[in-house]
């Protein structure tokens, strides 16, 4: 018996098809066909279409395979209308019967795709149904890259400018100052409590937009950490029906045990399919994370390398300060002060104000989220297929009369 025997190919469904509206617009833009029917048994199609490696949010009404507007319900993944239950088993077969491409038909001659984006282009191209989610989840990765970018450059740049009033500070000591108090000591005293005046106020805006830095990582996870939320228990609640209608529409084919072992393979496959979204739901969490702490990993040496590199720039420019005719003594001080204060300033600014790993991990709040694993997938299966067998022997008892 071919595979085509098991699962018959989904009709085309008009142009791709996009979101629709009530549950469409919850579970993934709606349930339309996809671009990559199965292929007959462990065939590769080499002419699917190539999944992108960045998923995208779609909108939009679906079409139905007459190109007619239909909006995707709760209901229809329970319903028995059979264009309803051949739109459902073509997402299912995406994911149970296409085989992976073990040499990516995407690829080129040049410099193969990191695993990242091969593993995210598989996700894409076998659960187009979450594509929304996951542009979701995507967007929130390089959301917190590029704050992680700019609040590192932005302390380089305080680090800049701090140095740049010290050193300027260091010059108006024995000069302005000095002349304006009287004495060079009065100046001197009155340009290193300026240097100090500044210090403070560099502190200060490096805390402020810490702060701001900290709640929009915080609020960006709280803010997704709800959407995965409310996305898992849908899931949950689909995984939760579809286990009960297979014996619940036991009365409906009391007379037609074929019917209902129809009915049942094809809850029993949805019921799988739908855990397998809430896995892979996880695995790119995961994967995304992963990119987000890689990548702090590296701003991390990279602040290494600009730090002392800022430091010595301005200890330098500094230093290279000529001090002015009769106010050497001074100037040499407010000098030594200033390259001081720049060394604290560079410690501070690399060791101080890095992103801490919580801001991130504590407001996704990932103990909050329904799981894969809360599913028990395998143990649903195999206890209906047990009541199942069991039912079976009682009903084979009972016409034999007992015996």
């Amino acid at each position: 018996m071919s595979h085509d025997d098991h699962h018959p190919a989904p009709a085309p469904l008009g142009d791709g098809g996009h979101g629709g509206q009530g549950f469409d617009q919850r579970l993934g833009g709606g349930l339309d066909a996809h671009a990559n029917p199965p292929p007959a048994g462990a065939a590769d199609l080499h002419e699917r279409a190539i999944p992108t490696a960045t998923p995208t949010r779609r909108s939009g009404p679906l079409r139905n395979p007459e190109g007619i507007l239909n909006p995707i319900q709760d209901s229809e993944y329970f319903s028995e209308d059979p264009e309803a239950v051949e739109r459902v088993s073509a997402h299912i077969d995406e994911y149970f019967n296409q085989p992976l491409d073990i040499f990516p038909f995407w690829e080129t001659e040049g410099k193969p795709d990191r695993f990242h984006v091969l593993f995210a282009r598989q996700i894409e191209e076998r659960f187009p149904v979450d594509s929304d989610l996951r542009a979701d989840i995507y967007a929130y990765g390089r959301r917190v890259f590029d704050a992680l970018r700019v609040h590192v450059l932005v302390k380089r740049l305080n680090q800049a400018l701090a140095m740049a009033a010290f050193g300027v500070l260091a010059v108006l000591g024995p000069t302005w100052f000095s002349r304006w108090t009287g004495t060079d000591m009065a100046g001197a005293g009155l340009a290193a409590g300026a240097m100090l005046v500044a210090f403070g106020l560099w502190w200060g805006v490096q805390q402020i937009l810490f702060i701001q830095y900290r709640f929009r990582l915080e609020n960006d996870s709280y803010q997704l950490s709800r959407e995965i939320v409310q996305r898992t228990r849908e899931l949950q609640n689909l995984f939760t029906s579809g286990r009960a209608m297979a014996d619940q529409a036991e009365t409906r084919y009391q007379q037609d045990g074929k019917a209902w072992g129809q009915r049942a393979l094809y809850l029993t496959r949805l019921t799988m399919w739908l855990g397998a979204r809430m896995e892979y739901l996880e695995k790119y969490v995961q994967m995304e994370l992963w990119r987000v702490r890689r990548e702090r990993y590296w701003m991390r040496w990279l602040a290494r390398i600009l730090t002392p590199l800022v430091f010595l720039a301005g200890a330098i420019a500094i230093a290279l300060e000529t001090a002015p005719p009769g106010h050497d003594v001074a100037f040499r001080g407010l000098q030594a002060l200033a390259i001081a204060l720049s060394a604290v300033v560079g410690l501070l600014s690399y060791f101080r104000w890095q992103t801490p790993t919580s801001a991130v991990q504590d407001k996704l709040g990932v103990e909050n989220w329904v799981r894969y694993a809360s599913l028990d997938v395998d143990n649903a299966v195999a206890d209906q297929v047990r009541r199942d067998k069991e039912r079976l022997v009682e009903y084979r008892a009972l016409t034999r009369g007992g015996r």
